[in-house]
């Protein structure tokens, strides 16, 4: 593994762990027992060792998903194991970690919440011309348009400060903003089956 790999690799444990502005350029060479100047060498800054750390990420996360669509028996079932496997994520993150991307790292804040590899468009594309196909999603929804409302309501799911865990469950969350807007353009079957995974994942959405 070399230097800047391993360097992407630990402070990405590190900032899901401690959150973003906890873990400075100092902590992280101490952590991998090397210079902050070896750190410099490969990266200019934090900004620049964050984009990183999120490339990374989003690089993993799409193979995993991939692989659960490639499994799945159906778009629904794929969908629900990719809700886990997020739940469990965000479960395993310091909840600092959004807020200061958002607060002290802007220009990377902005650049994750445009189209493109990180946001992964067109893989939720894919999704909902498989829905279609599969006859659970209607063939006569715009999937541009729809496509452009589901990433909103995942946005709204991480970012919104209102919505605060003490409060509301991640299952309320996920089923006001997300499952009611799949229930929308389902066909009557796809209503069925989106409604029936509900109830056989909500537990292990709420974990």
């Amino acid at each position: 593994m070399n230097y800047r790999v391993r360097i992407t690799e630990e402070a990405a444990v590190l900032f899901m762990k401690y959150g973003i502005r906890a873990v400075t350029m100092d902590s992280i060479a101490n952590h991998l027992g090397m210079s902050k100047r070896t750190i410099y060498e490969h990266f200019a800054d934090k900004d620049e060792l964050l984009v990183s750390v999120i490339n990374n990420m989003a690089k993993k996360q799409k193979d995993v998903f991939r692989k659960i669509m490639d499994d799945a028996d159906n778009v629904i079932e794929a969908l629900f194991e990719m809700l886990r496997v997020a739940s469990l994520h965000f479960s395993n993150t310091n909840p600092t970690y959004f807020m200061d991307l958002k607060k002290y790292h802007y220009k990377v804040y902005e650049m994750i919440c445009q189209k493109g590899d990180i946001k992964n468009y067109e893989m939720s594309l894919a999704m909902l011309r498989r829905g279609i196909e599969e006859k659970i999603f209607r063939d006569d929804i715009n999937i541009e348009i729809v496509n452009t409302g589901i990433h909103s309501a995942i946005d709204a799911i991480r970012d919104n400060e209102d919505l605060l865990p003490e409060k509301y469950s991640s299952f309320e969350i996920v089923d006001n903003l997300l499952f009611n807007f799949l229930l929308g353009i389902a066909t009557p079957e796809g209503q069925q089956l989106i409604n029936k995974y509900k109830e056989q994942k909500k537990i292990e959405l709420n974990a």
